[in-house]
């Protein structure tokens, strides 16, 4: 999806990085695009759910025996 429409921008381009509590040396980033209207704690909620949305597509494929 563009971030314009019309020439108008309708959202707004993140890279929220975080760092690993146990290892704070490391820290890992992506790049993200949200509403204009959106707030920083919209997009930590919204990446929090990543994981738990990756955990479930894991365990589906271990059940199948799709993964190696």
């Amino acid at each position: 999806m563009a971030p314009f429409d019309g020439g108008e921008p309708t959202r707004q381009r993140w890279m929220p990085a975080r760092r690993s509590i146990s290892k704070p040396d490391e820290t890992a980033s992506h790049f993200a695009s949200a509403p204009l209207d959106a707030a920083v704690a919209d997009l930590v909620q919204v990446k929090g759910c990543r994981w738990k949305i990756e955990e479930c597509f894991q365990s589906a494929k271990n059940e199948c025996g799709l993964d190696p």
